[in-house]
């Protein structure tokens, strides 16, 4: 049977390139019938809290996706690490190494100042038993060292293809640290033999970590997994997508107003040789294949997200949405003409004011300055509205041509900008009705009273 994991660390908020993982690997379980497992990474004692991996968990089950085991933390399997370190000490695989991180730290500034890549040199691989006992008599801290085997690595990955690394790529590296600590690398590698893991697909920033964890999987008398890594989410300036790029967590874009099955449809289209449209997520299931995935680069294009996200809002239950945003039912009309052009939840609430308040904002003010004083015809448009209990949207065009002084395109701007306070938005003919009419009389109101539009508020 397939086993896959998802191994978050609780160091932040969940970005949208390990959530591209997760969701490779929810889909890859689905379509092959297996098990997916949650795996809380959370040896990095001073930067892991609890709060991260809630909202981690929180953001999993709002994205819709589900894990069949765990979570399961490696800070609870502490002994479990200790034991498979036991074994290594005792069949020779590692050793105890009592280098001061003072003398490591040299020897890496010179590798470095030499243009070479900082490698432990094994100092303590083969200290004589006279020397060994010395330097614990002496009560020196030490960590525990793998003992790298003297062969090549190599694996056929399911999306990058053959994969060699020559035997002296890897160096004796940290199993256990001085606080007994698991590394990342012996954790990851423990526990992937512990939970049958079967396939590991991760992103290719890991590729360097590959050749250590086969390393120690053969020495624990095991089959390596197979790997798959994928190709890392780059920015528009093609560089890895971080922080400087605006939104890039699952929680910025919750806060955004981008819905889960918006946001898991594009990135489970992304980097793959299918049509970038719309896909339940059982049909991302049905079609999922790790060759379907470029080892290239891939470019998250927030636009293209922005487009799936209108395309649902246009689509979904309009009562899930006034869930969403908390609205009574009567506004059910509303959200119905909102959705056409709202593209996030964010938007379509700023949208919902034009209905409640009667501010007009900041581009609206400077548009209505432009055009020039405007009394005269504002005060006739707030007479015909009060005048008429009713009156149909073309009638009310008919009625305020003939005083208007420009042309028919900025007429129905200026309207638009009287009646909703905003320069764009849903169709003028379509909202109209909607908007009660002692709003839109208030807006004129300020606009009357304030003169030009001048100090009108936003």
């Amino acid at each position: 049977m397939v086993r896959v994991r998802f191994a978050p660390s609780p160091t932040g908020h969940l970005h949208v390139g390990n959530t591209r993982t997760a969701l490779m690997n929810h889909l890859f379980a689905r379509k092959e019938q297996g098990r997916f497992i949650l795996r809380i990474e959370d040896t990095d004692i001073e930067r892991s809290a609890a709060d991260y991996e809630a909202s981690i968990l929180d953001d999993l089950k709002w994205l819709g996706i589900s894990w069949d085991e765990g979570p399961v933390r490696q800070t609870d399997r502490l002994a479990v690490y200790h034991a498979y370190a036991g074994d290594l000490l005792e069949q020779g695989r590692a050793y105890r190494c009592y280098c001061r991180e003072e003398e490591l730290e040299r020897k890496r500034k010179e590798a470095l100042h030499k243009g070479e890549p900082p490698r432990y040199d094994g100092t303590c691989r083969d200290l004589s038993p006279e020397a060994r006992k010395q330097i614990e008599d002496e009560g020196r801290p030490f960590v525990l060292r793998f003992k790298a085997s003297a062969k090549p690595v190599h694996w056929m990955d399911r999306i990058c293809g053959d994969f060699h690394f020559p035997h002296h790529a890897v160096d004796d590296f940290i199993l256990l640290k001085q606080s007994g600590i698991p590394s990342y690398n012996f954790a990851a590698a423990v526990d992937d033999v512990e939970m049958g893991i079967t396939h590991v697909i991760r992103g290719a920033d890991h590729i360097p970590n590959t050749p250590k964890q086969i390393m120690l999987i053969e020495a624990f008398g095991r089959i390596p997994p197979q790997y798959a890594h994928h190709s890392l989410l780059l920015g528009n300036d093609r560089k890895p997508l971080s922080k400087r790029h605006g939104v890039t967590s699952v929680r910025d874009f919750r806060e955004m107003g981008v819905l889960g099955i918006a946001l898991v449809n594009y990135l489970g289209v992304l980097g793959r040789g299918i049509p970038q449209g719309i896909l339940s997520e059982d049909e991302l299931a049905a079609t999922f294949s790790l060759s379907s995935f470029s080892p290239s680069d891939t470019i998250f294009d927030i636009d293209k997200l922005i487009w799936f996200n209108k395309e649902y809002l246009r689509s979904i239950d309009p009562e899930e949405i006034i869930n969403r945003l908390g609205l009574k039912a009567d506004c059910r009309d509303k959200v119905l003409v909102l959705r056409e052009n709202a593209s996030t939840l964010e938007e379509m609430k700023e949208y919902l004011r034009i209905f409640e308040d009667a501010a007009v904002n900041d581009e609206g003010r400077a548009y209505l300055s432009q055009v020039g004083p405007l009394d005269s015809f504002a005060q006739e448009l707030r007479d015909l509205l009060t005048e008429s209990n009713i009156m149909a949207f073309d009638e009310l065009i008919r009625a305020m041509e003939g005083s208007a002084r420009f042309k028919r395109k900025e007429l129905f701007m200026v309207l638009r900008i009287l009646f909703t306070g905003r320069k764009s938005g849903p169709p003028l003919k379509d909202i109209f009705h909607l908007i009660p009419k002692d709003i839109i009389i208030e807006r004129i109101d300020r606009y009357l009273t304030d003169g030009n539009g001048k100090g009108i508020k936003g």
